[in-house]
């Protein structure tokens, strides 16, 4: 019987230069998990994407958090940040396809953070592990 994997929860300030560490450790955790090596990669490649829209649109001075967890059949990533422009890709968009394409599922959400201009933003993406 395997070690069912631990969820994993990183919190890094919201900058560029903590991207490979995002990149890394999602790669070591889908790994880790049972994702295969182009599963692992597509999230990889998904995540950093949507790391860095998070990064351009964050609010000084905040924190990305990534969480990772291996749910039955489904691997999931949840990113988070406190947002103070618009950084959503566009429904229709190439970026926005390119994402949907890397994933099973992608799903956003911005809720109010404190003050009008200021959202919570969430994005839960999700990979179907091999059976």
């Amino acid at each position: 019987m395997g070690v069912k994997p631990v969820p994993v929860t990183l919190s890094v300030p919201a900058q560029h230069s903590q991207l490979p560490v995002i990149r890394l450790l999602t790669e070591m955790v889908a790994m880790q998990a049972g994702c295969t090596l182009d599963q692992s990669a597509d999230l990889k490649l998904a995540v950093d994407q949507v790391c860095t829209l998070l990064i351009d649109a964050a609010a000084p001075d905040t924190e990305i958090a990534c969480r990772y967890q291996a749910v039955d059949d489904e691997f999931r990533v949840a990113l988070e940040a406190h947002t103070i422009t618009q950084w959503r890709p566009a429904p229709g968009s190439l970026e926005r396809r390119i994402l949907e394409s890397l994933t099973d599922t992608l799903a956003i959400r911005d809720e109010p953070a404190g003050s009008e201009q200021s959202s919570r933003s969430t994005v839960l993406l999700s990979i179907g592990k091999p059976v």
